[in-house]
């Protein structure tokens, strides 16, 4: 490595090299498997209180010799900014590692395993299997010099069944039994019955899908980055309550099947769990080392250099099994899952979101009929708040619309606004 603090006061260089297979299949059939490999180096540089950074695909030592070059030139021109780096070398390291994470038969069997139980409720399928393996590296100027090395498989599988669809995804550091359990099997016993929703308030029971997509954004209005600039319906809400009594919620980057999990962050500084919200009290916000220096608080091992961000994102479960949640319910929505989720307002927590695929009108405490038309507009805080009950069980969901992993169990909201899409 080039001797950066010769010209440098602070710097931080993360290498990663990763792997990657899809195996993608559509009208039951596995179609094709292709293979990526990436290797990528993130170098950030700061001098006399000026932060740059920059990357170099397939780096070798002329192309960074280079690219420090450009950055020193280039310096001179931008703002000055603060940059801390902070240090804590406790490192965790009980994560899952899947040494045959990349293997092809595997791939294809565990495919197989899904299509085959897709077929079991539905007429087609179709989906994506995806796997990596990655290797990192960090070298900083506080002597940090360590490697990571990480696994994940991500299956999404949709089913189509009288002219509805049912999307279901699985994900694990594991590729063993990924295609094993991904549908919920409660819910596709439909009635014939289908109708439009009328605009009002509903109980919700959202399935794990769909109340991950909202916890994900919520994870992401907790960097102390989104709350000092003015993209958080959080700031000056520590010690206040967000949420209802039943929720606790914590970040984890040393869960050991969370695809997320990491020994570090961007800084080198040792992940850990940070709880968020305790019974419904917001606790911390996701912190680095410049924003814990500007909150006078601790890094919570969240960088991201500019932005702390989430790693995993762990929901407590609650005591309740799926059937005794729905059987509480007399005029309420079942959503299995949400997509387009667009906030109006970031500083008050207003949007709305679209409910996708197949979902369920439920009264007196059974499913009666499979309803259309379904869009949520809300207020984040207000839904956290009227959470009642939360289910025993939890699921880890990672998806486009989820881009942060969360374990996420099924959850009852009271009282949500629903109004309507167009037919």
């Amino acid at each position: 490595m080039i001797d950066l603090l010769k010209n440098f006061d602070k710097f931080v260089v993360i290498e990663r090299e990763t792997k990657t297979k899809q195996l993608r299949f559509y009208n039951s059939k596995i179609g094709i498997i292709k293979e990526w490999k990436n290797k990528k180096m993130e170098l950030f540089l700061y001098k006399k209180g000026k932060l740059i950074s920059f990357s170099v695909e397939n780096p070798d030592r002329n192309k960074v010799k280079k690219g420090i070059e450009r950055a020193e030139k280039i310096m001179g021109h931008i703002p000055p900014m603060s940059f801390e780096l902070g240090e804590r070398r406790k490192y965790i390291n009980n994560k899952y590692f899947d040494k045959n994470i990349l293997n092809d038969e595997s791939l294809l069997k565990e495919a197989e395993k899904a299509i085959e139980k897709s077929l079991e409720y539905g007429e087609e399928s179709a989906g994506v299997l995806y796997s990596t393996k990655e290797n990192l590296k960090i070298e900083n100027s506080n002597g940090v010099c360590c490697e990571d090395m990480n696994s994940m498989a991500y299956l999404s599988i949709r089913t189509l069944f009288k002219n509805q669809s049912f999307h279901s995804v699985n994900c694990s550091r594991r590729l063993d039994n990924i295609g094993k359990k991904i549908f919920f099997d409660e819910f596709l016993k439909t009635p014939e019955k289908k109708k439009f929703i009328k605009e009002g308030r509903y109980d919700v029971l959202f399935t794990p899908m769909a109340f991950a997509n909202l916890i994900s954004y919520f994870a992401n209005f907790s960097s102390a980055f989104a709350v000092d600039s003015g993209y958080s319906f959080l700031e000056n809400k520590i010690g206040t309550k967000v949420a209802s009594e039943c929720m606790t919620i914590y970040d984890s980057g040393i869960e050991k099947d969370g695809i997320f999990s990491r020994k570090f962050d961007d800084e080198g500084i040792s992940t850990q769990k940070t709880t968020i919200v305790e019974n419904g009290e917001l606790k911390t916000y996701l912190h680095n080392s410049t924003t814990a220096l500007k909150h006078d608080c601790e890094t919570t091992g969240n960088a991201g250099i500019i932005s702390p961000v989430p790693w995993n994102t762990v929901v407590d479960g609650g005591d309740y099994k799926i059937n005794e949640m729905i059987e509480d319910l007399s005029n309420a929505l079942l959503i299995t899952n949400v997509w387009y989720t667009r906030f109006h307002n970031y500083r008050t927590g207003d949007f709305s979101t679209v409910a996708r695929d197949i979902a369920f009108h439920i009264k007196n405490g059974e499913i009666s009929e499979i309803v259309k038309g379904i869009r949520i507009s809300d207020n984040m805080e207000r839904i956290l708040k009227n959470v009642t009950f939360l289910s025993k069980e939890k699921r880890q969901i990672y998806w486009w619309e989820v881009e942060n992993p969360v374990f996420a169990p099924y959850a009852v909201v009271r009282n949500v606004s629903i109004t309507t899409t167009n037919r």
